[in-house]
């Protein structure tokens, strides 16, 4: 079974024009996403794979380069490095 990642809370999450902004009320932290980072967080509270979000993203954003796979991984390293997302299951 491929790895599985989820929201770790419901953080505090705005979302302005183009931006995203995670409020991290545990570690008194804030994060901002782009767009497509901020679609992918929306995504997140369900547990999701890297093809699943990949997909995602390749249907929601048309630009999106086919091979998307290796940089919602390494955004989903950084979210976990953040606190924000963990594996599930």
């Amino acid at each position: 079974m491929k790895n599985q990642y989820l929201r770790m809370n419901d953080y505090e999450t705005i979302h302005l024009d183009m931006e995203w902004i995670i409020l991290n009320t545990d570690e008194y932290t804030l994060t901002k996403l782009n767009s497509v980072g901020g679609f992918c967080w929306s995504l997140l509270g369900a547990a999701q794979t890297v093809s699943s979000i990949s997909d995602a993203v390749r249907k929601e954003y048309a630009w999106v380069d086919a091979s998307v796979e290796e940089d919602i991984e390494s955004f989903l390293n950084d979210l976990i490095r953040c606190g924000l997302v963990q594996h599930a299951g």
